[in-house]
């Protein structure tokens, strides 16, 4: 199998692409062939791993022009894929000598700025996050907050998020709009909104519904296809449209 990648001289774009051909075997991922290449072919090839398991999120990147988890992606199925995205030019723009029959083609996420070959920075990422204290803090003193399961299902599905960008990564809002805080930052806010512990869940849906929240989105949807554990940013983006008449 032979893999193109996307390699960056200067650490701010993508300066050329290297080909490398791997030995494959059943079940091979594309982390995997990421894995030998660094170990026998080019040990300066940088990309992002860790759980090996699609639960850290940390190995997102644009695989065939698909934003996915390499930990995740069958290297032997990467060509029976069939892109259901809207396109924008990172999904369309590609090297004019790579062969998309032959070669699987690796580059970093888009819509983040890039740090080394498949490595991108996350700094703006997680700001968004933080910037919107989208997490629940306990008052001092407090006792346990107690959720029943119907309340608990309510939310299961955001819950899941992994924080692996693929949404953000997938957004042509986030191409084209640098100020968007993106689906993953808006569906953690309608989380914690919906949230029966939360104790002030209004203080959410103030920041997601602010001008470079809820209202920029155009519902898209190619988070919600890309999203590796079915959370499903754009509904949950829906919802605060309709519930707050953004």
């Amino acid at each position: 199998m032979i893999l193109r990648i996307a390699r960056s001289r200067d650490g701010v774009s993508v300066s050329h692409f290297d080909v490398f051909e791997v030995e494959t075997r059943r079940g091979m991922t594309v982390l995997d062939a990421l894995f030998q290449i660094q170990d026998n072919l080019d040990p300066s090839l940088a990309f992002r791993y860790s759980c090996r398991g699609a639960v850290c999120g940390s190995c997102a990147m644009l695989i065939d022009k698909i934003p996915q988890l390499a930990c995740r992606t069958q290297l032997a199925s990467v060509k029976e894929q069939e892109s259901k995205l809207r396109p924008f030019e990172a999904l369309t723009k590609h090297p004019n000598d790579w062969d998309s029959k032959t070669e699987i083609l690796i580059e970093p996420l888009p819509n983040l700025p890039l740090l080394k070959d498949l490595v991108v920075d996350m700094t703006e990422f997680y700001s968004a996050i933080e910037d919107m204290n989208l997490w629940a803090d306990p008052a001092k003193g407090e006792s346990i907050r107690i959720q029943s399961p119907e309340d608990r299902k309510k939310i299961e599905r955001y819950v899941d998020c992994i924080l692996c960008a693929l949404c953000v990564g997938s957004c042509p809002i986030n191409a084209e709009k640098k100020e968007y805080v993106g689906p993953a930052a808006l569906t953690k806010a309608y989380r914690f909104n919906q949230d029966s512990r939360t104790p002030d869940p209004e203080r959410y849906m103030a920041d997601a519904t602010k001008k470079e929240g809820a209202p920029l989105c155009d519902l898209i949807m190619n988070c919600v296809k890309v999203c590796p554990k079915g959370v499903a940013p754009g509904g949950a983006i829906r919802k605060i449209k309709q519930e707050h008449g953004v």
